[in-house]
């Protein structure tokens, strides 16, 4: 792949990263300066909004830019974006938050799209897991920004960050429309119609997709569940406001960038991609049983050193995984599907978290989300090995 273009698409999705980043230090005591309350469930259903309708929108914006380009279809959702996080500042009341919430996650497509044009541009195995690193450690980048800076702002009002946020997004539109390159062509009406039929990721009866999404569903369930949960979680049990739990978050970006960004290329010369996604899930649920039982805030550093580096060694294989199952024309709705997936966890975990979270307690509900880790690790384990490259290459690391 074109190390100026992985660059622009790196900078497009940690930007794109940071203007959500922004936001999650803020949400509970937005909530709380709306409602006059930290309830758990109106803190988780601000970000199960988002996530219901980015489960929608995430497919759609990957099918049409199979059909239309990838450039187009990525300037538009992201300026509705900025629309969208415009109105969410501005907004009034827990609905009004709750209807642009909405509007953001049925136009967020960045990471999506961008895996479809990583797989546009790189064919053999391990260079694409080594460039879904790039742009993991991308989004890593933006969550090291993001959560800082949303912390600092919040601490002044909690409506600034969404100002700081939809500047972002307008960044981004310049940044695709000036520097960011078109990697699929716009489609024929004869290929139309083709692509009108059934959707073949569905009908293929590829065994090892529906596994392989199965386990990013578990994967990305106990991810989220954590995630929506985890700064309630660091108020109720370590009395923390918006600026040290902004910096936990912006540690895990930084233990991130690092392993997609410079561990994970040298890793891949020693280790298959599958046995790194094994070891980093188990390193994921390991963190998530820490969290369960520690009494002291300084110890999350600790567990979330082992939580990023699990994460950064995990989601790029699996995405790989996933990508080599499906044809070159079929990348963007692989993107849009994955990105569903990621979504529709997004729209559950925190709900599902948020419920544990009021009923059961803090370290029930991170034990229950551990578990639904060690059940995508099952799958894993499963699992035939994928087959060997016919002609190995050596692994380059992404200038990025």
């Amino acid at each position: 792949m074109n190390k100026r273009v992985l660059i622009i698409l790196c900078l497009v999705v940690a930007v794109d990263s940071a203007s959500f980043g922004l936001l999650l230090p803020v949400v509970p005591f937005f909530v709380d300066q709306l409602t006059g309350s930290f309830n758990a469930i109106a803190v988780t259903s601000v970000t199960a909004t988002y996530s219901g309708l980015q489960f929608l929108g995430a497919p759609v914006i990957g099918r049409l830019s199979d059909r239309w380009g990838r450039r187009g279809i990525l300037t538009i959702a992201v300026g509705i974006s900025a629309l969208a996080l415009i109105g969410q500042g501005l907004s009034t009341s827990l609905t009004m938050l709750l209807l642009f919430s909405a509007l953001n996650g049925a136009s967020s497509g960045v990471f999506a799209v961008s895996q479809a044009m990583v797989a546009d541009a790189v064919e053999d195995r391990d260079q694409r897991t080594v460039g879904f690193g790039a742009i993991g450690a991308a989004l890593g980048l933006g969550f090291i920004i993001g959560p800082g800076l949303g912390g600092a702002l919040g601490a002044l009002n909690p409506r600034y960050p969404f100002v700081v946020a939809a500047t972002f997004c307008i960044i981004n539109v310049i940044l695709i429309r000036l520097q960011l390159p078109e990697s699929r062509q716009r489609k024929s009406p004869t290929e139309l119609d083709q692509q009108r039929q059934p959707n073949p990721l569905l009908t293929s009866g590829s065994g090892r997709l529906r596994k392989l999404i199965s386990i990013y569903f578990l994967f990305y369930l106990g991810f989220s569940a954590f995630s929506g949960i985890f700064v309630l979680a660091a108020k109720d049990r370590f009395n923390w406001g918006p600026q040290p739990t902004s910096l936990v978050l912006v540690y895990v970006g930084v233990v991130a960038v690092i392993v997609q960004g410079a561990l994970l290329p040298r890793l891949l010369k020693r280790l298959r991609p599958d046995r790194l996604s094994m070891i980093g899930l188990t390193l994921v649920a390991i963190a998530m049983f820490g969290v369960s039982v520690i009494k002291q805030g300084s110890s999350l550093y600790i567990t979330q050193l082992l939580f990023a580096g699990g994460v950064g060694l995990s989601t790029p294989g699996l995405r790989s995984s996933m990508s080599l199952c499906v044809s070159e024309d079929q990348q963007g709705v692989l993107g849009g599907l994955s990105q569903s997936v990621v979504s529709l966890t997004s729209l559950v975990g925190p709900l599902l978290a948020g419920q544990l979270f009021e009923r059961a307690g803090y370290s029930a509900t991170f034990q229950v989300q551990a578990y639904l880790v060690i059940g995508a690790i099952a799958l894993l384990i499963s699992m035939p090995r994928i087959p060997s490259q016919t002609h190995p290459q050596e692994v380059k690391t992404p200038s990025a």
